[in-house]
């Protein structure tokens, strides 16, 4: 009991009421204050965390181009945006290929290390700069996050039997989700082949974060050509399905079918060289003949030697001998007839490679779903399809892949309800109204207008009829001036009468009124003592 008038005592001294009742109306104020910055405020999430000063300036003057509102934390190099705009600014971050690295490239040459530098220390510094440019250049592709480049250039030596090539490895940071097709792949190897001297295309290995090979050293490697084997069957299958897909949905609805082809391919390389002789086809080539003839004057007579190789003279005949009929002329002593015929024989020669890639045989299956039905009532109702639309639906699906059934092709197409597909009569559950974001915008302004309601109520409400009542000590001062029992009386502002049996307001303005007139000294040092009391 003493303690609770102890603490009453102090408190009803007059400064340090007054102080208590202003720290407390300047903690509601405040409070106030915070309350409704907080409800106008947004939640801000982490855009991106540990940059270095210029990555966040880039990120920076991307974000402010684009009109994003952002915060900065230096120390750490994380930026953070309003979350309803978290996505937007990466998307439009992503668009300028930020945030980019931060090493050196080209820069680095142009420093000035002064003297001193070894050439070992010249040659390594050269080569992180190329390093560096080729990742620059290379984040520049598309879906490429982050890249890095290793270069292995060995000394050459002043032999051409020692000479060696250069050899690099490339690795890259995806976006999520993202993929780099083969032609890009390859592009980013023919780029930095061609950088280097001495650096051939085969001899460099590009792989992503995940550590998945991307490039192809050696096309003729069997593991090379059984991977492009099997992306060609994929794609193949893929074709074939898209078809079948793209041919039956506007007949049976967006959703419901499904397909899937099998396709069995010949990847055989098979090379044929044949020559055929055909012995009743014969064509003659060439043919020689030759015919010799020997009369009996022609043949040499007597003593081998010059003159018996020469002809006889002959002398001219006598008038008379010239008049007697002719003799009959020499028959051939000698005959010799050669006749030679060559003949060609017909000959085919022939070199057969056969195509790869065939296919031997495919496999179609097809799920279909129920049909949906409207009933008497308008409310639709599934139905499964009947055997001569199942039918139709596979003639049309073996049309599609070109069906062949002398290789052995299957079809198979069935009717079944799907288990994902929603139940007839219902909706697809909608986002719940709660988790809008505009709803919880507006949630947390409500919640700021409550809290300020609340402390003007509870605390703001206290204080301030706290200030507004007189001081107890004055009354009791003013009623001992010639006011009666003044002191124990409650003064009513409401103008009306107050209890019954004491003086309202009015009597207490004229029994103030009476007191300052018949003792202006008295009213003069009463209000002196609240002015001094008031501080």
């Amino acid at each position: 009991m003493a303690e609770a008038t102890a603490s009453r005592s102090v408190f009803e001294l007059p400064g340090l009421r007054q102080l208590f009742l202003l720290v407390g109306l300047s903690g509601a104020i405040a409070a106030g204050l915070w309350l409704v910055f907080w409800s106008q405020g947004q939640n801000f999430a982490t855009l991106y965390s540990q940059l270095s000063e210029r990555e966040t300036a880039q990120v920076v003057d991307a974000l402010q181009a684009a009109g994003i509102p952002h915060k900065l934390d230096g120390p750490s190099g994380t930026v953070r945006v309003p979350e309803p705009q978290l996505r937007e600014a990466r998307m439009k971050l992503a668009q300028q290929g930020l945030p980019q690295s931060d090493a050196l490239g080209v820069e680095m040459i142009q420093k000035d290390n002064g003297f001193g530098t070894s050439q070992f220390m010249e040659t390594a510094r050269y080569q992180l700069a190329i390093e560096t440019e080729l990742a620059r250049t290379i984040v520049k592709v598309q879906g490429v996050q982050g890249a890095r480049v290793h270069l292995a250039l060995p000394h050459q030596s002043a032999f051409v039997r020692d000479k060696r090539h250069a050899t690099a490895s490339v690795m890259l940071q995806l976006y999520a989700g993202r993929r780099l097709e083969p032609g890009q792949v390859t592009a980013i190897a023919h780029l930095v082949a061609s950088s280097v001297p001495d650096l051939e295309t085969k001899d460099i290995t590009v792989v992503d974060q995940n550590g998945t090979l991307l490039s192809s050293p050696d096309g003729n490697d069997s593991l090379a050509i059984s991977a492009k084997q099997l992306e060609y069957t994929r794609s193949v299958e893929d074709g074939y399905t898209r078809r079948i897909e793209q041919l039956l949905t506007p007949l049976v609805g967006a959703g419901r079918v499904r397909a899937g082809v099998t396709a069995d391919i010949d990847y055989t390389v098979t090379e044929q060289s044949s020559e055929n002789y055909d012995p009743q086809k014969q064509v003659v080539r060439s043919e020689q003949t030759a015919n010799e003839q020997r009369m009996a004057g022609d043949i040499a007579m007597g003593i081998p030697g010059a003159l018996s190789n020469q002809p006889p003279q002959t002398s001219p005949a006598p008038p008379a001998a010239r008049q007697q009929p002719a003799a009959t002329p020499p028959q051939p002593v000698a005959t010799n007839n050669r006749a030679t015929r060559n003949f060609e024989i017909d000959r085919t020669v022939s070199h057969v490679m056969q195509p790869t890639g065939i296919i031997k045989r495919l496999s179609v299956a097809v799920i279909l779903d129920n049909k949906q039905v409207a009933g008497a009532d308008g409310k639709a109702s599934s139905e499964a399809l009947t055997d001569k639309e199942v039918e139709r639906y596979t003639g049309l699906v073996r049309e599609a892949v070109g069906f062949d059934e002398k290789r052995g092709d299957h079809v198979e197409v069935i009717n079944a309800s799907f288990s994902t597909s929603v139940p007839a009569g219902e909706t697809v559950a909608e986002e719940p109204w709660y988790a809008n974001p505009m709803f919880k915008q507006l949630g947390r302004q409500g919640v700021a207008v409550l809290a300020v309601l609340v402390l003007a109520l509870v605390v703001l409400r206290p204080i301030m009829k706290t200030l507004l009542a007189p001081p107890r000590h004055a009354l009791a001062r003013l009623d001992g001036g010639g006011g009666g029992d003044l002191a124990r009386d409650k003064v009513t502002l409401s103008g009306g009468g107050g209890q019954p049996g004491l003086p309202n307001y009015e009597q207490h303005v004229a029994a103030a009124r009476s007191v300052i007139t018949q003792d202006p000294k008295r009213a003069a040092a009463v209000v002196k003592e609240w002015v001094t009391a008031d501080g």
